[in-house]
């Protein structure tokens, strides 16, 4: 039962939550809670139970995100119910991938805190359902870097189920877009092989007197595309605009995915790139090249206004070839798009917004909302890039 993943199909939330292997916790924990419907009278009674109940439960989260011990939060799981050991069983899952991953990055995660938002809760017949967004801060650092610490923000919408069991509240359900846990098309899914040398990031000194010369402006402005894409990074950590899209477009969170649409707004708000009658928004409603994965593709590619750059599993795209001497990777700029590819279907969407100590590629996203995190962190080693460079 794995929900997460594809951002521009119809799918519902993943039971999930954190843990992994790694140093200090920093955790911070703010709460605010709606009570819409006065008539819930359950929640009005145990309000300040259940706020002590997640308060420790995220904080307990962070800590298990970064020593890898599910024993820190197995406690808080309703462990008779079904749905409880499923919880609990992705949680599980879920360190697995983040430790396996920092491992073959070469890396340690340093730092993990939080803060969350209730936004609505509603009682049940013998439970309660609390609706809150997640907002994580993460550090990392490279074994041949390790003074140098990289910051990367995730924004995680949770819908909880709490159920009193012995006088005590305990989580049943949790289901919630994973950043951390991307891939929804494999089981048991295991991050792809590669230790990283260092790479020089594109915006490093030039190598040739070519280079050198100062560019012409063009059509495409990338360091507006990278403001914008900063500003409504939306629940992740370092995001603007107070954790919140741009009220201006349609959310489609919970009807396909906000990720292609994230970055349309992102090419014409902040790159200045025109609408025109295949790829527009209206005020209302989007067209299918505007807010759909695989025609935004199509569109970018066939237009012109886009060209891919490289396609290939995640070693094909770092390591140097015939026909990209210093790797796919070193080609990529601010501003550029990756693709995400399951099964011969592109599922996703990310704006390159900068790059990290050694070099690589960090990405912002909506659905499951990042903050300049590493591009193929939470996916899967069977995904397929595909390296979209915008045409200026």
């Amino acid at each position: 039962m794995n929900y997460i993943g594809r951002e521009e199909s119809n799918w519902t939330p993943k039971i999930l939550q954190t843990n992994s292997p790694f140093t200090s916790t920093h955790f911070l924990t703010y709460f605010s809670i709606s009570f819409f419907n006065k008539t819930i009278e359950t929640v009005a009674n145990n309000k300040e139970e259940i706020k002590t109940v997640l308060d420790e439960f995220f904080k307990k989260r962070g800590s298990v995100l970064l020593s890898g011990d599910l024993k820190e939060i197995e406690g808080f799981y309703d462990k008779s119910s079904t749905y409880g050991k499923w919880a609990l069983d992705h949680e599980r899952r879920r360190v697995e991938y983040v430790k396996g991953w920092s491992e073959k990055r070469n890396l340690k995660f340093t730092e993990a805190e939080s803060f969350y938002r209730i936004k609505s809760v509603k009682a049940g017949e013998n439970s309660v359902w609390v609706y809150l967004v997640e907002t994580m801060k993460m550090g990392y650092a490279y074994n041949i870097k390790s003074d140098v610490i990289n910051y990367m923000g995730l924004g995680i919408r949770h819908s909880v189920q709490l159920v009193k069991v012995d006088g005590k509240w305990l989580i049943r359900r949790d289901w919630y877009y994973d950043p951390l846990d991307e891939d929804s098309a494999y089981i048991d899914a295991a991050p792809a092989e590669g230790i990283m040398p260092e790479i020089a990031p594109t915006t490093s000194k030039p190598e040739t007197e070519e280079e050198a010369k100062p560019k012409k402006k063009g059509k495409y402005d990338r360091e507006g595309a990278v403001a914008y894409a900063d500003k409504y990074a939306g629940a992740a950590w370092g995001s603007g605009n107070n954790y919140e899209y741009n009220p201006k477009y349609r959310d489609y969170n919970g009807v396909g995915g906000d990720c292609t649409n994230f970055v349309s707004q992102v090419l014409h708000e902040g790159g200045g790139l025109p609408m025109d009658y295949v790829w527009n928004f209206n005020g209302k409603d989007s067209s299918t090249a505007w807010a759909q994965a695989p025609a935004l593709f199509n569109y970018l590619i066939y237009t012109g206004k886009g060209k891919l750059i490289a396609k290939g599993y995640y070693l094909d795209m770092v390591k140097p070839t015939e026909q990209h001497p210093k790797g796919a990777i070193r080609e990529i700029e601010k501003g550029d798009l990756i693709c995400y590819e399951e099964k011969g279907e592109i599922v996703h969407f990310g704006v390159v917004t900068g790059f990290d100590s050694i070099g690589i590629p960090v990405v912002n996203t909506h659905t499951s909302d990042r903050y300049h995190v590493p591009f193929d962190l939470g996916w899967d080693k069977r995904v397929i890039y595909r390296f979209i460079h915008i045409n200026d």
